[in-house]
C-alpha cells in the first residue's frame, strides 16, 4: 500500500476542517508538521486552521511561515488576505495596511483586498480613502439596478467625499 504524502494528508484535514472537525484537523496537521516545518501549504494550512478558532496570534506566525516558504497561487493569494485580516484583528493596523497593499499589488484583480484594506485604513483613522475605496467598489461591482443609475455620482464622491463639490 502506497504511504500517504503531505498533500494527502492536507487534504484529509481541509476536510476535516470543512466538516467543523477542527480537533481532528489540528491533530494532522501538527503532526505532520512535526516532519514537514517548511512546507508552505501545510503551514498556510495550520494559520487558517487557527484563524477559523479566533486564534489569529497563532495564526500569524503559520501565514507568516508560508510565505517565507514560498506559497503560490491561489493560497499565497488566501495567506495574505488572511495575515493583513488577523493583523487587524491583533489591532496592528499598518502591518494590516501593508501586507493587503501588497496583496492587492500581486493580485490587482483581487476586489477582496480592497474591502479589508478600507477596513485596516478606517481603524487607522484614514477615514476619507477608506471610504473612497469602498465607494468604488460598490460603482463597480454593484448589481442592485437602482445603485448602477447613480454609478457617475458614486465615483464622483469616492474621488471627493467631502464637500464643497466641484460641480
Amino acid at each position: 500500500m502506497k504511504k500517504p504524502t503531505p498533500e494527502d494528508a492536507i487534504k484529509r484535514a481541509i476536510k476535516c476542517r470543512q466538516a467543523s472537525q477542527l480537533t481532528e484537523a489540528m491533530a494532522i496537521l501538527l503532526d505532520l508538521h512535526k516532519s514537514h516545518p517548511d512546507h508552505s501549504t501545510l503551514n498556510y494550512e495550520l494559520a487558517c486552521t487557527y484563524d477559523g478558532q479566533g486564534m489569529e496570534e497563532t495564526a500569524v506566525g503559520f501565514y507568516e511561515r508560508a510565505i517565507v516558504c514560498g506559497l503560490e497561487g491561489a493560497d499565497l493569494r488566501g495567506c495574505l488576505l488572511g495575515l493583513g485580516s488577523s493583523y487587524r484583528c491583533l489591532e496592528q493596523y499598518s502591518d494590516s495596511v501593508r501586507t493587503l497593499q501588497k496583496g492587492l499589488a500581486m493580485f490587482p484583480d483581487a476586489e477582496e483586498f480592497k474591502i479589508f484594506l478600507a477596513l485596516s485604513l478606517y481603524n487607522l483613522g484614514e477615514n476619507r480613502e477608506a471610504v473612497s475605496i469602498l465607494l468604488t467598489h460598490i460603482a463597480e461591482h454593484t448589481k442592485h439596478a437602482e445603485t448602477k443609475a447613480f454609478r457617475r455620482a458614486i465615483l464622483q464622491y469616492a474621488n471627493q467625499p467631502d464637500p464643497p463639490y466641484d460641480h
